[in-house]
């Protein structure tokens, strides 16, 4: 039995027979010795004479408040040599103060133990820095782990300076590439964000004050996350104005829209979609080849390398040239018969099969849609494709047809399934090899539907539907 164990047996024995001071016993055993944690980190700070311009900081800023509650924080406070040519900007700024002083200031306690080797902790000011066991960013530590009952405080050589996002930095740097980001910008209303101020008597519906609820955003955002976005690492390629012309003038075929202004934001879209990757790839660690997130290899060329510069959600590269093939970049498009977005009739679940066969050429398994005895003339099924390039496409499929004893027919059609651009194609016996259908041509960047219909009868066996997948090949120059 322990000795805590035994102070308790005691004091409850005492207290069965009404005897008192077992408690007083008790409290001093248990009580808190080290006065260090019966302080916070606020007073811990202002005891410091070195640290008294940083003390003044978060005085003025009301982050001594916050520093001397119970939550638990880490400081890591710069000393007043530190500080002495701080920008006045920042100094003489109340907003520009208070976010200099949070961004010294993260929520729970990091020791220098902590990271193994880094840690990315977010700030007060909601931007990040980076933590390792002997610096904070590119401050070094002078003294490190002092501990207080609410947390931790760090001395450092350094003001800790808030840098940039990768959308503030670039936006700060003029040229052809940041004009035609900016230039992507768009609004969308959200009734969340929109103050109601009645109600239509003829509709029914919500009538909101005229200018509130508009949200803004950007086409590139669609393509690639918010570059703004604090929480989400990124590497990021601006490019010089000769070299990001290059890429929308080798884009701009396939990027054809209604106007010629949407032809101008399309091809900016698509130039630069692919020059933002998720991740931190800093010139230590970047590799030969970074894939977007539309699956896009770029080829990465350290000789094109001007400079980079680190931002607080990752990195930019400063390049001369990201010169991507157009084979890399306009890919062919492969649509599995398995995942369809619909059908000509919904009454018809009972007839259309999902199957796992194997090719018994190969003996690789794979995955199809089979539609029998339906009795539906030009029954069909429906496939989305979203933002396909204008151009021209061929067409491919694997249409197996194993299970039957006779071949049948069947058409694929765009946009439209009654349309006879394409003509009807056999399905024969046991055929599991890719069969080329014809092309077509998009006119303009858009979404398409795409349909496999089955042949003009109602009869069984003869207007069924087989499909392993369909492939787009575009054509390039």
């Amino acid at each position: 039995m322990n000795f805590k164990s035994r102070i308790f047996l005691v004091c409850f024995s005492v207290a069965a027979f009404g005897f008192s001071g077992c408690n007083d016993k008790f409290e001093e055993y248990t009580k808190v010795t080290d006065a260090t944690l019966n302080s916070n980190l606020y007073q811990k700070i202002q005891a410091n004479q070195n640290l008294s311009r940083f003390a003044e900081f978060l005085k003025q800023t009301g982050y001594d408040q916050e520093i001397a509650s119970s939550k638990k924080y880490t400081v890591w406070a710069p000393t007043n040599q530190a500080l002495e040519h701080l920008d006045p900007a920042i100094v003489n700024d109340e907003a520009k103060l208070k976010e200099f002083v949070g961004y010294h200031i993260v929520h729970q306690s990091y020791f220098t133990n902590s990271p193994k080797p880094e840690l990315r902790l977010k700030t007060l000011n909601g931007k990040y820095l980076k933590f390792s066991n002997a610096t904070v960013e590119d401050a070094a530590i002078l003294e490190a782990n002092q501990y207080v009952g609410n947390g931790v405080l760090h001395i450092v050589d350094k003001a800790l300076i808030p840098k940039l996002n990768v959308w503030d930095y670039v936006m700060s740097i003029s040229g052809k590439q940041r004009d035609y980001m900016q230039g992507l910008k768009y609004t969308v209303f959200d009734p969340t964000k929109a103050e109601q101020i009645g109600v239509d008597p003829d509709t029914g519906k919500p009538k909101y004050r005229e200018g509130t609820g508009e949200i803004e955003k950007n086409f590139l955002f669609d393509k690639t996350g918010n570059l703004a976005n604090e929480d989400q690492e990124y590497t990021f390629i601006l490019l010089t104005d000769a070299a990001i012309e290059a890429e929308r003038e080798k884009i701009r075929p396939f990027t054809k829209g209604a106007t010629p202004e949407e032809e101008e934001k399309l091809a900016s879209v698509y130039a630069i979609k692919d020059l933002a990757f998720k991740g931190l790839y800093t010139p230590e660690n970047l590799p030969a080849y970074l894939t977007s997130e539309d699956g896009v290899k770029i080829p990465i060329d350290r000789n094109a390398i001007i400079s980079h510069h680190f931002t607080s959600n990752g990195i930019v590269y400063v390049m001369s040239a990201a010169d991507v093939s157009l084979a890399e970049k306009i890919l062919p498009v492969r649509v599995e018969g398995e995942h369809p977005a619909g059908f000509s009739r919904t009454d018809k679940s009972g007839n259309i099969a999902y199957r796992l066969r194997r090719n018994p050429e190969t003996q690789e398994l794979f995955n199809d849609i089979y539609v029998f005895n339906h009795k539906v003339n030009q029954f069909h099924v429906r496939y989305q494709l979203p933002n396909m390039y204008s151009g021209t496409y061929k067409v491919y499929w694997v249409a197996p047809n194993d299970v039957q004893s006779i071949a049948f027919k069947q058409r694929f059609a765009v946009n439209d399934p009654k349309s006879t651009q394409f003509s009807e194609t056999d399905v024969p016996l046991k055929n599991f090899e890719e069969v080329y259908v014809g092309e077509f041509t998009v006119d303009k960047l858009s979404d398409l539907n795409i349909y496999i219909v089955g042949a003009d009868n109602g009869v069984d066996g003869q207007n069924s539907i087989s499909l392993d997948y369909f492939k787009l090949v575009p054509q390039l120059p």
